[in-house]
């Protein structure tokens, strides 16, 4: 459960205060979860390796790139990822996805692109902002509905940009966004296991990785 704290001005009611937020959060989650899409990697046998989230951008489907060879945990427990299935949250719809971008060498940056039949509009960016409340989304286990979880900013050091929230193995590859539904970043892992920390891509690497890739920036 993410904590904040709030400063009450005088003669603010703070049940009033507390469904404000609560509306936001729902706002929020109601503006980006339809775009949030469960991914499936298989083995070339057809095996199941590992599940990952992603989410709709234009005409492609944006994920972390360490998911595409990616061998089970323990790691080399299982054989690698090849191929992908995305899940879509709006009606259960699941198809075979193509791998337009692979990742980078070396997963730098942890991006990669794939396409489906659906696509989507773009999701806005933002400046990157210490202490901002964000909003990281994702699946966990069996679900079938993105869950989200809400944080702040805690590091902007080139190389090492990190918010405070919990997220499950399953979160890598889905969206951080603002409380305005602006993209953030794309998760990558959970940074320790004493304190909740994700590590992000930033919003400024997959602006750059797309136009790479040939496919429209972030606006």
């Amino acid at each position: 459960m993410a904590r904040f704290r709030i400063n009450l001005d005088d003669g603010v009611d703070p049940v009033d205060v507390g469904a404000a937020v609560e509306m936001l959060d729902q706002a929020v989650y109601a503006k980006v979860s339809p775009l949030v899409v469960k991914l499936l990697g298989f083995s070339q046998d057809g095996s199941l390796v590992g599940q990952f989230s992603g989410f709709m951008h234009g005409e492609v489907i944006v994920a972390a790139g360490h998911m595409q060879g990616f061998c089970g945990k323990p790691l080399g427990s299982t054989s690698p990822a090849v191929a992908f299935k995305a899940r879509y949250p709006t009606d259960g719809f699941e198809e075979d996805l193509e791998v337009v971008a692979p990742s980078p060498p070396g997963n730098v940056p942890d991006l990669i692109l794939l396409k489906g039949s659906r696509s989507a509009t773009s999701l806005w960016s933002t400046d990157l902002e210490i202490m901002a409340s964000v909003y990281a989304l994702g699946y966990t286990g069996t679900e079938n509905k993105p869950s989200c979880s809400k944080g702040s900013l805690s590091s902007t050091m080139p190389g090492s940009v990190a918010i405070t929230a919990q997220a499950d193995d399953g979160f890598s590859g889905g969206p951080v966004v603002d409380k305005h539904g602006r993209l953030m970043g794309v998760v990558k892992g959970a940074l320790g296991t004493t304190i909740m920390r994700i590590g992000i891509t930033p919003n400024y690497d997959l602006h750059t990785y797309l136009l790479q890739a040939g496919y429209p920036g972030l606006i």
